[in-house]
């Protein structure tokens, strides 16, 4: 007959083994003294080893109380006060809202007339001589370039 590897009677003490695993081993252990001894050695060792750990960790761990303070809550009542401030802070927004689209309406009329120097200047002429560039962008976005030496 063959006798119980060393894995498996670890996994059997543990808990670990199968169903066909712990009957293997409780038939072989009614009939071989050897492996019902090499069992309960390595049950006490076991015990041993998990005593020992057990001495060098500490089981009751003291976790402080969380206290949470109670939130204050403040309400804020509408008077009167607030709510003229609310209406004065929204007439105030519709009144920049109509500007600025007037105002997008006249720049679709408008011709914008930029006047700058060209691109490229030479650092060793003076301004005098660098040429002007003139752009004129029409309400379609064209872009006319002219440039006066």
């Amino acid at each position: 007959m063959n006798c119980i590897h060393d894995d498996i009677i670890q996994k059997y003490i543990d808990g670990e083994a199968t169903s066909e695993e712990i009957t293997f081993i409780e038939k072989h252990v009614a009939t071989c003294n050897k492996c019902a001894v090499k069992i309960e050695n390595q049950k006490r060792l076991a015990t041993s080893v998990k005593k020992a750990i057990n001495l060098l960790t500490k089981d009751t761990l003291e976790i402080p109380k969380f206290a949470i303070p109670p939130r204050l809550i403040k309400k804020h009542n509408l008077t009167t006060k607030r709510i003229s401030y609310i209406i004065a802070a929204a007439s105030i927004l519709l009144f920049v809202i109509v500007i600025t689209q007037k105002k997008e309406m006249k720049k679709q009329n408008e011709i914008i007339l930029e006047i700058g120097s060209a691109m490229d200047v030479d650092a060793n002429r003076p301004v005098t001589q660098l040429p002007l560039v003139i752009n004129l962008i029409d309400a379609k976005g064209n872009i006319s370039e002219y440039f006066i030496k």
